[in-house]
């Protein structure tokens, strides 16, 4: 056999030992992460508003609540609190993920804790159970399972796949940095949730602007973490989702929906609660939604899951 074979084919053989190599190590580390990220997570409660259970592995369409946990908040007191609520209907079947923003001040009954208060203090008094109880309540739509991420992580995470490219919505100025609607941006972690967190701010849009950001954000994040460049970057991506990212989901469920449901991340309807701000007799301000806005979210949310 002549050299420069020999050389072909010990080098092709290299190339495939490493390749399996690698395949073993990420699925080594994902079961890692499996465990890490289920740790102290609450057994799952299937959704009452179900006639029967999800099953991910036959693609059936989900619901996900995903909460984003602000450490640096002030808490008055209370626990975590979700400083962004999205609850998203997920259907591999045609390809459509429906994504609706509920505001964090939105007036509502808490489930479990017998008051009237604002959406984001469930989390606090009851983790991610009392929150999806309190979500299904408001929107009268199941929450099959929830994912809850510190932003201090999601922060560290944009800086590891090397920052996001994201369009403005509005035209404003945050923190030393000015933005023109319609315009991208590439950001790293600092800026991306300065980014995100604006709405006092002229031309931010108020919560609503805010709510729009935070999901242009995250579907900004979840190209690049499917991207083939983040592949090089797997062992630091595992290891800040483990440190910073909490479900009820299982591996295996994780691992269906990042294959099983791709398509769907690619054709997704943002939706916002419409209603009008006040300040209640408690002397707190709240957000009150429109109960059409409310009817027509609910609507299109289940027709995307394939439910009445």
């Amino acid at each position: 056999m002549p050299v420069w074979l020999k050389v072909l084919l010990t080098c092709f053989l290299l190339f495939i030992i490493a390749g399996l190599a690698f395949a073993v190590f990420t699925f080594y580390k994902l079961n890692q992460l499996g465990t890490s990220i289920n740790e102290g997570s609450e057994e799952r409660q299937p959704s009452n508003l179900r006639r029967e259970d999800v099953n991910i592995d036959k693609k059936d369409p989900i619901s996900i609540a995903l909460f984003g946990v602000d450490s640096d908040e002030s808490r008055e007191g209370l626990g975590e609190r979700s400083d962004s609520i999205m609850i998203l209907s997920v259907n591999p079947n045609n390809d459509k993920t429906v994504m609706i923003s509920i505001p964090r001040d939105t007036r509502t009954e808490i489930v479990g804790n017998d008051s009237v208060e604002k959406i984001n203090h469930a989390y606090a008094y009851g983790g991610p159970q009392m929150a999806k109880d309190s979500i299904e309540n408001l929107m009268n739509v199941p929450i099959d399972h929830y994912v809850s991420i510190n932003m201090d992580g999601l922060k560290d995470l944009i800086d590891i796949v090397g920052g996001v490219t994201v369009v403005s919505n509005s035209t404003f100025e945050v923190k030393g940095n000015s933005y023109v609607e319609g315009l991208p941006y590439d950001m790293y972690g600092e800026e991306a949730l300065a980014f995100t967190r604006s709405r006092y701010q002229d031309g931010s849009g108020g919560d609503f602007g805010r709510q729009e950001r935070q999901q242009l954000v995250v579907e900004a994040l979840g190209d690049k973490l499917l991207s083939a460049g983040s592949i090089t970057r797997i062992n630091s991506i595992l290891d800040t989702l483990g440190n910073n990212v909490r479900t009820d989901l299982k591996m295996a469920d994780i691992q269906d929906i990042g294959t099983k449901y791709n398509g769907a991340r690619r054709n997704v309807e943002r939706i916002q609660l419409e209603g009008t701000g006040e300040t209640m007799e408690d002397g707190l301000w709240y957000f009150l939604p429109d109960e059409e806005s409310l009817k027509e979210a609910e609507r299109k949310y289940k027709e995307n899951l394939e439910i009445e």
